[in-house]
């Protein structure tokens, strides 16, 4: 069985060059039961859309692997948003909604369960310290098709924006890409950006996004 990732970077899988970025599914084997045989088969890659990842072929080539009972776990909105680059901004009630709805209807010709996850919360805060909610209407639109389609919809966004609202800023910092300068090899000038996880930050995206998909009863036995 496989398990399938089409997403941004979030979940994009990093090698040695770019650690300690971590994308999230490269940390699910860890919370996997052993009672089956599943493969992790990450296909997201950074800066994609819904747009750019069937533009560029890359959902083909998740297509071509899946096979009857696997499961397709489809994340994006963090660059469908970016309204200033033609090549990846979607309307959230528009194209943004179709791109998923024609993923979805693919995968269901091959055999291939939905599950659609909405994104990641940024760690932006406003001038009063309040933590903001920064994906505007995409989370809104993927649950509209998810209950379209009857697919299970996993919200990632209000789940993580909880999680970091009852946490402090320093605490809520270890689990992104922030650093001092000298930390990481990999980045000697060090790293503010509160977008992309770390490993440890993947790891916490596992422990808020598992018992969601254990929920699920088509994947409750998968995990521990």
């Amino acid at each position: 069985m496989n398990l399938i990732f089409l997403g941004d970077s979030l979940m994009q899988p990093n090698g040695q060059d770019t650690y300690p970025q971590t994308g999230w599914p490269q940390v699910i084997p860890n919370f996997l039961s052993n009672k089956y045989r599943v493969n992790v088969e990450d296909f997201a890659l950074n800066g994609r859309s819904t747009k750019s990842f069937l533009d560029e072929g890359r959902f083909a080539e998740a297509l071509s692997i899946a096979l009857p009972g696997d499961v397709c776990f489809i994340s994006f909105g963090h660059n469908d948003e970016k309204i200033e680059d033609p090549k990846r901004y979607t309307t959230a009630f528009d194209t943004y909604q179709r791109n998923l709805v024609y993923m979805e209807n693919e995968m269901k010709k091959k055999g291939v369960r939905t599950v659609f996850i909405s994104s990641i919360t940024r760690l932006k805060y406003d001038e009063n310290n309040i933590l903001k909610h920064t994906h505007g209407d995409y989370p809104k639109a993927m649950r509209e098709i998810a209950k379209q389609l009857g697919d299970d919809f996993i919200d990632l966004e209000k789940i993580t924006y909880d999680d970091l609202s009852k946490h402090t800023l320093e605490e809520n910092q270890a689990h992104y890409m922030i650093f001092r300068p000298g930390e990481y090899e990999n980045y000697p000038k060090g790293s503010s950006d509160t977008t992309h996880l770390c490993r440890n930050g993947a790891t916490w995206i596992c422990s808020l996004v598992v018992p969601e998909m254990k929920k699920i009863a088509y994947l409750t036995e998968l995990f521990k």
